[in-house]
Parts: structure tokens; sequence; C-alpha cells
């Protein structure tokens, strides 16, 4: 896109309702306001949006949005069937989890499934590992090896600055990158302690649930001095899924995908049907049944996404005679159950 003399290339810092911030190339941070005609046309820039915009006098008006590279996004509070887009054109995704009563293996396969789909790279970051012992740790990170497979596991304590160091591959100039985990994991802690100031504020969290609450209320852009750009984004209670492509719940949950190949139907859902691998190595200990019904909860509620009530009872109900062979396989398994 060729500029006119007056324009130049922005970053969107800071989105909150109207309200933005922007910064130029020379990492110059300033006020920033929308054209009538975006604001009509419903196209309003997201933090980690690149856009075309005018100086003024105190601000800058964005003119244009420019196409994204990645886009992070989840279901939005409140609304099943609509998206809320975090940030944009982000390399990396820090999925950040503590190693108290917030660590979900579940949760784990939804956020890594919305990097995936974002388009971006995710990396877990476990946080207050000097709360456990080593041995505890080397099983936390085990287990996650199993489930999400060649994603790069940070652990990190703030009693030893030196595990921030781990980061220093990824925090590069010219590079994006957001942190997202539940309200309390101390990631606004961990960003403070990147960028070596207080520039989030931290909430304490209770001792007696190790929960606290929610300390960012809106996504924020940050420079740091590597020439990174870091984005801290609110925590999330619910990480719901909508509008996530197949592809990226398949590079999830890889391991039942290749198992899913070996069962007898091409379609199987590995629920009740005969011949199914997938369940077969449940029962044999090579899968976990928590992993296979994460698998299932998420495919469910992309299938059902959009969906009436009504709508949803009756593709529950199909599914469940073509499980069994359709309705006369349902009724021959009622009569089989019956004589014994």
């Amino acid at each position: 896109m060729r500029l006119k003399n007056n324009e130049n290339k922005y970053q969107v810092s800071l989105q909150a309702q109207d309200n933005y911030k922007a910064i130029d190339n020379q990492n110059n941070e300033l006020m920033a306001k929308l054209t009538g005609q975006l604001i009509n046309e419903g196209k309003r820039p997201v933090v980690g949006d690149e856009v075309i915009g005018e100086l003024q006098n105190d601000f800058v008006l964005i003119t244009d949005i420019l196409p994204r590279h990645s886009v992070l996004r989840r279901q939005s509070n409140g609304s099943k069937d609509r998206e809320q887009v975090m940030a944009a054109n982000l390399d990396y995704v820090f999925i950040t989890m503590s190693v108290n009563q917030d660590f979900n293996l579940a949760r784990l396969d939804r956020y890594t499934t919305l990097v995936w789909d974002s388009g971006a790279n995710p990396v877990i970051v476990l946080t207050k590992t000097d709360l456990i012992s080593n041995t505890q740790l080397e099983n936390y990170q085990s287990q996650i090896e199993v489930n999400a497979y060649g994603i790069p596991i940070i652990a990190t304590s703030m009693n030893e600055i030196s595990s921030l160091t781990k980061f220093d591959e990824y925090l590069v100039r010219g590079v994006n990158v957001a942190f997202v985990g539940s309200s309390g994991v101390g990631k606004s802690t961990l960003i403070n302690k990147l960028m070596n100031q207080n520039v989030e504020k931290t909430n304490k969290i209770r001792e007696d649930d190790g929960k606290g609450r929610h300390t960012t209320t809106s996504s924020k852009m940050h420079l740091l001095g590597s020439g990174a750009r870091l984005i801290d984004t609110p925590g999330i209670r619910t990480v719901g899924i909508v509008g996530v492509s197949q592809s990226a719940t398949e590079q999830t949950f890889a391991d039942i995908v290749e198992l899913a190949t070996q069962c007898k139907f091409n379609d199987c859902q590995h629920e009740a049907e005969p011949g199914c691998a997938v369940k077969a190595a449940v029962e044999s200990g090579r899968l976990s049944a928590e992993r296979l019904a994460s698998y299932q909860k998420l495919q469910h509620e992309m299938q059902y996404s959009g969906l009436s009530s009504r709508q949803i009872e009756q593709a529950k109900t199909d599914r469940m005679f073509k499980s069994v062979g359709g309705m006369k396989g349902f009724k021959n398994q009622v009569k089989n159950s019956v004589k014994k």
C-alpha cells in the first residue's frame, strides 16, 4: 500500500472500548481515534493491529487497518456464538499456568487450540515453581509433554531471576508476543519482571485458595528493551471455543488423530462404535480417559456452535443412532439387552 505524504504506519497498543493508543516507527505512543467511515463500517482495530494513520495536532487519526498475519480470538463472555478478538499479528503466545489449583490439562488443550488456530506459535509457561519441589515440577512437565508434545515449556520462579533468560530467544526485535492465562496465575508479575518495572498492577492472591482477581482489564502492548513488543491480555475465567478450525484441533490432539486412522470406521466418534482404536488405547492405558474426554468436548462444542437448543438435541440424537448403526441397530441393541 502506497502511503500519502501525511500518512504513516502505526501499531495499536491499547484498545479500551472506543479509546485507542498507537505506536509509531520511532516507538512513540500516541493517542488515536478512528475515522467516522471505519466506525460506520464496523471496522475496529485491536491491540497488535497495524494501521494507517494521519498525525493530527495531539493524536493519530486511524484511516485504515492493514491485513493481519495472525488473530488470537476466543468465545465472547456471555455469548456462545460470538467471538472476541484478543490481539492480532502475534508471533508467539505464552500460555501461562501456575503450578497450584490453576494447573488443568483440559484447559491447556483449549489454550493450545486457540493459539494454533490464531496462526501464532504456542509456548507454555509454568509460574510459581518455587512453591513446589523439583520432583513435583518434573511431574507437571511430564504431563504437559504427553498432552502438548513438541511445544516448548518454560518454568519460571520469581526467586530465580535467571529463569527469565529462557524468554530471550523469543523476545527479539520485530517480534510480537502475548501472554494469556487465568486470573491470578502471575502473568502481570512476570511481565513486570521481564520489563524490569511495575507496568502492570498486581493484586495479592488469597492464600487459602490461591485465587486472585482480574488485574488486567484490557489488552495492552508494552515495548521491551530488546525491541520485542509484548501484549498482556485480561485474565480468562472460561476458555470458550467458537469458530475454531478443525486443523487447529488436530494439531492439539495429534495423538488421537493418529490413533483414529486405525479405527474401523472413518467417521468413528470414539464413543460406542465397534473397532475403535482410540477407545482401545484408553482401555490399554496408552491414552488417558481425561485426554479423550477433553478432545470429545471440544469436538462437540465445535459441532454445535451456532445451533439452537432444539437443533443441538436433534444432532445429539442423530449421532447416538449413528454410533450404533442407525435406528435399526439401536432397536437390535435394545432387543439384545432385554434378552440378557
